[in-house]
């Protein structure tokens, strides 16, 4: 089963995980989302950005 988010709430997921001492639990409730649900579209986007391509350039 896949539950539709539209960019709006990606958006604010974003804003909120990048918020200091903000976590998971309070992003499920201010979203209305479950939290495997928040979990699967910052993965989602990790993978897009391929974030490791910066950490493997400053550890070589």
């Amino acid at each position: 089963m896949t539950i539709e988010v539209s960019e709006e709430v990606k958006k604010e997921i974003f804003q909120l995980i990048a918020t200091p001492g903000i976590e998971i639990e309070e992003i499920s409730k201010k979203t209305n989302l479950d939290q495997n649900t928040i979990l699967k579209i910052l993965s989602e986007e990790y993978l897009k950005c391929n974030l490791d391509h910066g950490k493997s350039l400053c550890c070589r």
